[in-house]
């Protein structure tokens, strides 16, 4: 026989089990929240990436539009430089004859140039070296340049070859009526340029001795476009 369970056992035992459905149904209503929570974070995130994407897609696009833009103003540069250099090299016979002091056994330094470049303090330069006599026979050369000013207030000076790539940049010629080198140049932060100093050395030969060919330029001189460049 069973026994008689009293009245409010019963109720006790209904309001447990609502409760446990209750506790049950917050718990899920909750978890489902905190669902949702996370979805909208995801889609947040998802929307943030793809706003970043595009954005380094267009920094990207304006790097490699600036770095054409770079090759191009070299390249112009390169262009104005040998067209200036061909217009020297039809008077450096009246050179010859109005300056005969610049000319050492048959051989001219004809020009030398530096134009600022995009990247700062970088300098690109050009030097032509030339023969200037009637019988043109093979010249070897080396040269070197010291470039003089100040620095935190101090004078200084600096050899071309603490400022390059001495392997890749080397001042050497090899040539019969003329020779362009064309380098990029950079000098060390704060240093101020007054003036510089070309030294170069041509080898001997049957025909000539060997001598040695040194002009200064100040700096305003050989910067940017000059058209006239004298030594002293």
């Amino acid at each position: 026989m069973f026994k008689f369970i009293k009245p409010r056992y019963i109720v006790l035992l209904a309001l447990a089990i609502l409760l446990g459905y209750g506790f049950s149904y917050l718990k899920g209503m909750e978890s489902a929240a905190k669902i949702t929570m996370k979805d909208d974070e995801i889609a947040r995130l998802d929307t943030a990436f793809a706003e970043t994407s595009k954005v380094k897609a267009q920094v990207e696009v304006e790097l490699q539009t600036s770095q054409v833009l770079v090759d191009q103003l070299t390249e112009q540069q390169r262009i104005l430089f040998n067209e200036n250099a061909e217009l020297k090299r039809e008077l450096v016979f009246y050179q010859r004859i109005m300056a005969p002091e610049d000319v050492i056994n048959g051989v001219q330094l004809e020009s030398l140039t530096f134009i600022p470049e995009v990247s700062e303090d970088y300098y690109f330069m050009q030097v032509v070296l030339m023969q200037v006599q009637k019988k043109k026979r093979h010249i070897k050369a080396s040269a070197d340049m010291v470039f003089y000013g100040s620095e935190e207030g101090e004078p200084v000076e600096y050899r071309w070859s603490e400022l390059v790539d001495e392997k890749e940049q080397k001042l050497t010629f090899s040539f019969r009526y003329f020779q362009t080198i064309e380098a990029s140049i950079k000098f060390p932060l704060g240093f101020v340029p007054e003036r510089v100093a070309f030294v170069g050395k041509v080898k001997g030969n049957r025909w000539n001795s060997g001598v040695n060919l040194k002009q200064n330029f100040d700096w305003s001189a050989v910067l940017q476009s000059s058209d006239t460049i004298s030594g002293s």
